[in-house]
């Protein structure tokens, strides 16, 4: 609390006194008082009045302070105890209000949390069931080869994706009590990711090349072939004709930096700054044959921060896009054993 709000506070007392003194000096004056003698009075009647004010505000400062100055506790809780003792009745009844309303939130803020903390188990209790049924499926379909296990064995994957980007949407929230921190070469994240989706760059007769170079950095590399998963199934999904996926790594003095790079169709100028956004599609995703989610860049986005990573993106329609994962160096992101890039060369797709 300001002095001048104090003064606008009170504004009615100081009316009011000022009022007081001026009725009190017109009438020693029709009684003859002295003038020097009228003034002294009014100023003391004036300091009678100011300091017992001056020193109120100077305690309801104190306190007001305090208050503003009371953050949060642990897990964002509210301290209602940590709030000092007024010794005014305004703040009494403050006190007593915000401990009741703290408290209340508190409870409030805590049942939201087990009941989200029990819909995210339960969501991954049963992705994980249910990877179990999509594992026998793929095994009964390669006891049975043929056109129809083919086009069943593309529909599983797509299942199989979706309910891996469900599984890593429920932890996104609390990444920080999943992942797993340790040096990873960036070049078996990479060729781990190829393989997961092998299958569906095969058919659609994608070329890889993948230059001569070896990065190491300290992040959690289930997390990073995620992210990779789900650039290199944009790719498959906003494909050219003649598809080709390259895979760059350079070294800068703060940070490794992997690029993934397509020649597909390319995304809108005007649909660029919201490719992040959660559950934007663009007008790649409504004309796609297959429809988009508008969950994949956003999950990068959100695991990448998570993980303390930037990702950056640029795109030229008809020309392709371009995704560079930025893994700093620092205390926590460690680079290593570097070596500069030589030539690209094709990588065969295990």
């Amino acid at each position: 609390m300001s002095l001048m709000e104090y003064v606008r506070d009170r504004a009615g007392v100081l009316a009011g006194g000022a009022v007081s003194m001026a009725f009190a000096g017109a009438l020693l004056m029709a009684l003859g008082v002295d003038g020097r003698a009228i003034g002294l009075l009014e100023l003391v009647l004036a300091v009678c009045l100011l300091l017992p004010l001056l020193a109120d505000w100077l305690r309801r400062r104190r306190f007001y302070r305090a208050v503003e100055e009371t953050g949060d506790g642990p897990d964002g809780l509210f301290l209602p105890d940590a709030l000092p003792e007024p010794d005014f009745w305004e703040g009494e009844l403050l006190c007593r209000r915000l401990g009741e309303l703290g408290r209340a939130g508190n409870d409030r803020l805590g049942q939201a949390r087990r009941e989200s903390r029990e819909y995210r188990e339960y969501v991954e209790t049963w992705i994980h069931e249910v990877k179990t049924p999509i594992a026998s499926a793929r095994l009964l379909l390669e006891n049975h080869p043929g056109t129809l296990a083919d086009a069943l064995e593309e529909e599983l994957f797509q299942i199989d994706r979706y309910v891996e980007q469900a599984l890593f949407y429920a932890r996104s929230g609390t990444a920080e009590r999943d992942y797993r921190v340790r040096t990873m070469a960036l070049e078996e994240s990479v060729r781990a990711a190829v393989r997961q989706y092998a299958r569906p760059l095969i058919r659609a007769g994608f070329r890889l090349e993948l230059g001569e170079w070896k990065a190491t950095v300290y992040t959690d590399p289930k997390w990073v072939e995620f992210i990779l998963g789900q650039l290199l199934a944009n790719a498959v999904q906003y494909r050219s004709e003649q598809p080709v996926l390259r895979f760059a790594c350079r070294c800068e003095r703060d940070a490794v930096l992997l690029t993934v790079a397509d020649n597909g169709i390319g995304i809108p100028a005007e649909d660029l700054p919201r490719v992040f956004d959660k559950g934007f599609t663009g007008a790649n995703g409504r004309r796609a044959a297959q429809r988009s989610t508008g969950l994949g860049l956003y999950l990068c986005r959100k695991l990448c921060a998570r993980l303390g990573l930037s990702i950056r993106l640029d795109s030229q329609p008809g020309q392709g896009t371009e995704v560079t994962l930025v893994f700093p160096r620092g205390r926590f992101h460690q680079l290593e054993d570097w070596a500069g890039s030589a030539p690209a060369e094709q990588m065969p797709i295990e």
